[in-house]
């Protein structure tokens, strides 16, 4: 039995995990996208960036909702966000800890947390998604999360 060359064993390699394990559809262009997004972000530095703590997904609903909640800390600021996906829109169901007048925005769309804390976005579509927080106060910093895939 004769060895096989280097190239040979590689393209063997290649083309079992091409047909074994192959890359899931849409995930380059998933990726190209959240980098696209990441590169853009221009005041990314300025805005300061919350970090995920948490994340946890719960059981799928008799009607085939899916849900999950994420926890994003930034300094003494405590974001919570449990989002929900139904029929190709999500919601998002939101609290802030401590409670302080500030606009959460996604992309276009926007809400306001009330004196306990909570806001909730609505109709968001599915994809890629970064929350800003923009507090009210002008002498706070705006921040926002990582961007997530909802």
């Amino acid at each position: 039995m004769s060895e096989m060359s280097r190239e040979d064993l590689l393209d063997v390699v290649r083309r079992v995990y091409e047909e074994r394990d192959p890359v899931p559809e849409g995930l380059v262009a998933r990726m190209q996208a959240a980098a696209a997004l990441e590169a853009s972000d221009i005041d990314g530095e300025l805005l300061g960036l919350m970090e995920l703590v948490e994340r946890s997904e719960e059981l799928v609903g008799a009607r085939g909702t899916a849900t999950y909640t994420l926890r994003f800390v930034h300094g003494d600021t405590d974001l919570l966000v449990r989002v929900a996906v139904d029929d190709g829109r999500s919601r998002i169901d939101g609290w802030v800890v401590p409670p302080e007048p500030m606009t959460v925005r996604a992309g276009e769309h926007a809400a306001t947390v009330t004196d306990t804390g909570r806001f909730e976005l609505t109709g968001l579509p599915l994809g890629l998604l970064r929350l800003s927080l923009e507090p009210h106060d002008i002498a706070r910093p705006a921040f926002s999360t990582p961007t997530f895939e909802i």
